[in-house]
């Protein structure tokens, strides 16, 4: 903790300097995200200085130990960050702007005031949304249709200003997606870590069901890779999708979403990120009660962007399985069990508790509903 801050508070100094924010108070607050984010240490901070608006800033240091970088190829997740701020992000306001949308439907972001590209020391700082009234949903409940709703109509945004890239960059968007690939993939079925944390899962359903399980699952396993890949028209996605990952405001009846992490930004399909965010964010009541409304608020909002492109999110919807057993018992886990990143890759991986294990039966019973499974 003591090495980040003071990575930080370095890299404070020239971002303020820059700025000219002399003299200035600073004061820098460690948080905990209770499990919502494995891969950076963060803060909070408050700069004031006189005559001069005071900056509430939010800050993500890296904290991923050599053994658990490499196996999470952690260079890559902290420079598509960082290329998300300084340059995709950047691309889509000029987009916006020249296409006179309104402050209102822009797809909104957190402002980047600076960043450290050091191996080790990776650090963004932005601004403190939580500061403009914005706040995290409970990773530990299912969204309801009001949250899950914005966060759906910000996704599509964000896959819709990917289109608008291709229209008015042609080359430069055909040279980036080629670089852009998603980097983390299962090792299959020999994948010591991926095993583990599909046998834990496995363990909470039906035995009835297990053996239909394994064989989707094997059948992914083998070829993870392929729904990362591009159907139709690439489409640059976000990759990780869910709750953890998107602040809310609520203002009367109206709730706004803003999606926060970039790390995982690829060159893909729009329906595994809608897949992903779906099982990783609601429970079975409410897919029940609102999947196919959802897909169509989806839909709607990108009406114009998909005209090109046919995917159906049905497509990927055994991949739904692996993500369920592999994503869910990190995503809410609590306490002790919450992953360690700094260690021994055995002490990544969770012990799946109640609230992991309904959700898990609860994505199993749609796949079969659907027939997925």
């Amino acid at each position: 903790m003591a090495d980040a801050e003071e990575t930080l508070r370095r890299l404070l100094e020239e971002i303020l300097d820059e700025m000219n924010y002399k003299p200035r108070e600073t004061e820098i607050k460690a948080i905990e995200s209770g499990g919502a984010n494995f891969t950076s240490v963060l803060f909070l901070i408050n700069i004031s200085c006189p005559n001069r608006e005071d900056l509430k800033m939010f800050a993500k240091v890296a904290c991923v130990g050599e053994k658990m970088r490499s196996r999470m190829i952690g260079d890559w997740l902290y420079d598509t960050e960082r290329f998300v701020y300084t340059r995709l992000l950047k691309v889509y306001n000029d987009i916006e702007n020249k296409m006179n949308v309104s402050d209102e439907h822009k797809f909104r972001c957190p402002k980047l005031y600076g960043y450290n590209a050091e191996k080790g020391r990776e650090t963004v700082v932005m601004e403190n949304l939580v500061e403009s009234g914005y706040q995290p949903f409970s990773r530990f409940e299912s969204l309801d249709w009001a949250h899950a709703s914005a966060a759906i109509e910000n996704l599509a945004k964000f896959h819709a200003l990917s289109f608008a890239y291709a229209k008015h960059h042609p080359d430069e968007f055909e040279k980036l997606i080629v670089d852009l690939k998603f980097r983390i993939v299962s090792g299959g079925q020999d994948d010591d870590l991926w095993q583990k944390l599909i046998a834990c899962s496995l363990a909470a359903v039906e035995q009835d069901l297990q053996g239909r399980l394994i064989k989707v699952m094997e059948d992914c396993a083998d070829d993870s890779a392929k729904y990362y890949r591009p159907i139709g028209q690439p489409v640059i996605v976000h990759g990780d999708y869910r709750c953890s990952n998107i602040l809310f405001r609520k203002q009367g009846v109206i709730v706004d979403a803003v999606s926060i992490d970039y790390q995982t930004v690829h060159s893909g399909t729009p329906a595994l990120d809608i897949i992903y965010f779906i099982v990783s964010s609601t429970d079975e009541e409410f897919r029940k009660q609102y999947f196919d409304e959802l897909l169509v608020h989806y839909y709607t909002k990108l009406e114009e962007a998909l005209k090109r492109l046919s995917v159906d999110p049905s497509e990927v919807l055994p991949y739904s399985i692996i993500l369920g057993a592999v994503i869910l018992p990190m995503i809410t886990a609590e306490g002790d069990s919450i992953p360690k990143v700094d260690g021994d890759v055995k002490d990544f991986i969770p012990t799946p508790n109640e609230l992991s294990v309904q959700r898990f039966r609860g994505i199993v019973n749609d796949c079969v509903k659907w027939g997925a499974i």
